[in-house]
């Protein structure tokens, strides 16, 4: 006696076939390396285009102005001052080799770095500790944002002197200009990211329980990763010139105090080249956090704030 055949409808069903492992965060990570080398192929040709640019407007503004050559210096007085062992009179002391003036810009260039770096870390703390303090106390932003307004309307210029003579020419001293120049936007930027949490999420918190350090903790630090990225990639050229302007006004050390003793000395052509080098290196200092910041937000499936989806500086990160 023989089985009833079964219908097409009892008939089993083949099980699906089981997804390749790690295929899903193959493609994530390829979606991440795509968009971090196109980060990076982008930030090297703005870096490239930047600085043509700056060599452009620099030699025409030269000419267009007719400055003195005493004064004004060409770029090709600045390559001269770092590569050329026998420069034309007025380059570079003669007392100084090419090697010489490329070693103490290389040294000054890291005691700058050292100085921006420590500014650059407290101001994104003390932006970052005061931007969720505005979020959990209203009180706090009402009395603490018209002084950070007064104090961010005062020219830092004139602002440097005073802190110089209260704390000395000291490491204090320029970490706390560099503080000041990071400080301002950065925390403009991390308290628009906390207060763009969706309102959904937060009502979520509050429904299962949980109090307004909670919701930071949980939905609005997280959401607020883009503006804070951002915060950081703008506030590195800011605590470069930072700290070039402290060490400027106390003269005794790193790329501003370099300046300052060249200046005072007559050298125009170390004034220019260093000038230069600070510059370009503020140039790339933006280009790398730039990229580390597309790293970040690609693997975080983010996208840049501001950005819009598709455009060279703000790539779509969407999983």
């Amino acid at each position: 006696m023989t089985a009833p055949a079964q219908s097409d409808a009892e008939a089993p069903t083949a099980a699906p076939a089981p997804s390749a492992p790690g295929t899903v965060d193959d493609a994530r990570t390829g979606s991440v390396a795509g968009a971090v080398g196109r980060r990076v192929g982008w930030s090297a040709l703005v870096v490239v285009v930047s600085i043509v640019v700056l060599l452009v407007i620099w030699w025409a503004g030269l000419k267009i102005f007719s400055i003195d050559p005493l004064v004004g210096k060409t770029p090709a007085d600045v390559w001269n001052f770092f590569f050329d062992n026998h420069p034309r009179l007025g380059v570079r002391p003669q007392s100084q080799t090419a090697g010489q003036a490329r070693s103490d810009a290389l040294s000054a260039l890291w005691t700058t770095l050292t100085d921006a770096a420590l500014g650059f870390v407290v101001g994104m703390v003390v932006a970052l500790v005061v931007a969720s303090l505005f979020v959990l106390f209203d009180a706090f932003e009402f009395a603490f944002m018209p002084i950070a307004m007064l104090l961010r309307s005062v020219p830092l210029v004139a602002m440097a002197p005073l802190i110089l003579l209260i704390f000395g020419h000291t490491k204090v001293a320029i970490t706390l200009v560099g503080t000041i120049v990071v400080l301002f936007p950065a925390l403009i930027n991390i308290v628009l990211g906390l207060r763009s949490a969706a309102p959904e999420a937060l009502d979520v918190i509050r429904v299962n329980g949980g109090g307004r350090l909670s919701a930071l903790v949980r939905v609005q630090i997280p959401s607020a990763l883009p503006n804070l990225l951002a915060a950081v990639r703008i506030s590195v050229p800011g605590a470069m010139v930072g700290a070039m302007l402290g060490e400027w006004i106390s003269g005794f050390s790193g790329f501003g105090g370099l300046i300052a003793t060249a200046h005072g000395l007559g050298h125009s052509t170390e004034v220019w080249a260093l000038a230069f080098v600070g510059v370009v290196v503020s140039i790339a200092l933006y280009a790398v956090v730039s990229v580390i910041e597309s790293a970040a937000l690609a693997a975080w499936g983010r996208t840049p704030a501001g950005a819009d989806s598709g455009a060279p500086g703000g790539l779509d990160y969407a999983a």
